[in-house]
């Protein structure tokens, strides 16, 4: 008995085995489709003198074009921005000389980032103790103290100008 159930078994599974075999699609095979690549070809050169041309007066004014610059003349004789932006630097210049070395409120230069204690204190005994001294730095100035304290390229490399300036303006 057992012999005829696994011969009525093993027919059903090959008929089952059958039909999926018929059913299905053979497998396509792979291959790589070959991808041409897009030809696009370059424009056409335009000479300088035909970007750059003039607009001959029958052309329209392109809109928001500055066509003409005027400058507004003070009392002085003198445009009103140059006036003010002298005027100001006076006033700097005024304050900067009535400042004391006694009156100055050192500031913390290790905030200032590679910086090191023995440059801090090599510009101390040169009387820079603030943010806005190291600032306010010419290039001369700063060529002769990396000179003196032997920190050739440092001021530019770790930016310690800029770094100040930045520093004493979140200060203020």
């Amino acid at each position: 008995m057992k012999a005829v159930l696994r011969g009525i078994v093993s027919m059903a599974f090959s008929t089952i085995e059958d039909q999926h075999t018929q059913h299905r699609v053979p497998p396509k095979p792979k291959t790589n489709p070959e991808v041409s690549r897009p030809t696009t070809s370059p424009p056409t050169p335009v000479p300088a003198d035909e970007i750059y041309r003039p607009l001959s007066s029958s052309d329209p004014v392109p809109f928001g074009a500055i066509t003409k610059v005027e400058s507004i003349v003070g009392t002085s004789g003198s445009s009103t921005l140059e006036h003010s932006l002298s005027s100001i630097t006076k006033k700097e210049d005024e304050v900067r000389k009535e400042v004391k070395l006694e009156d100055l409120v050192p500031d913390n230069l290790t905030q200032i980032k590679g910086l090191d204690p023995i440059a801090i204190m090599g510009l101390k005994k040169k009387g820079i103790v603030t943010f806005l001294q190291i600032a306010d730095l010419t290039d001369q100035e700063v060529a002769d103290i990396e000179e003196d304290l032997d920190l050739p390229g440092c001021f530019n490399r770790f930016s310690w100008r800029y770094q100040s300036r930045q520093l004493h303006l979140d200060n203020n």
